[in-house]
This record gives C-alpha cells, sequence and structure tokens, in this order.
C-alpha cells in the first residue's frame, strides 16, 4: 500500500496544465487560470502525502489524536 501511496504522491507532483487538457493554443486567460489552480491543489495534496508517507508510526498517532 505504501508504494501505491508512493506512485500517486509523485504522479501528484508532476501534474501539468495539459493533464486537465489546457492548450495554450486556444484557451484564454480564465482557462488557464483554472488549470493552474488544478495544478496548484494537486501539487499541494502530493506534498501532504509526502508529509504522511515521511512520518513514523508515533507521529501518525499524535496528529490523530490531535
Amino acid at each position: 500500500m505504501k508504494d501505491r501511496l508512493k506512485l500517486l504522491t509523485q504522479w501528484l507532483n508532476n501534474v501539468t496544465t495539459s493533464d486537465f487538457g489546457y492548450d495554450s493554443y486556444h484557451d484564454g486567460r480564465l482557462e488557464n487560470a483554472i488549470a493552474e489552480s488544478q495544478v496548484e491543489t494537486c501539487n499541494k495534496i502530493g506534498g501532504y502525502l509526502e508529509e504522511i508517507l515521511a512520518m513514523d508510526d508515533e507521529q501518525i498517532k499524535n496528529e490523530l489524536n490531535e
């Protein structure tokens, strides 16, 4: 399971606007802003997953008890 989460983390951290169908030759500024926002969201989730995967069992227990 941990390897699958690591793979998902890598995918989320490597997302680009083209992954959301954005085409800089045909789409406008609003579409670009939306695609960039989607990329930022994926990158942020990927970062959170990296942090969680780097935690030891004690840290995870502490986070769950807060």
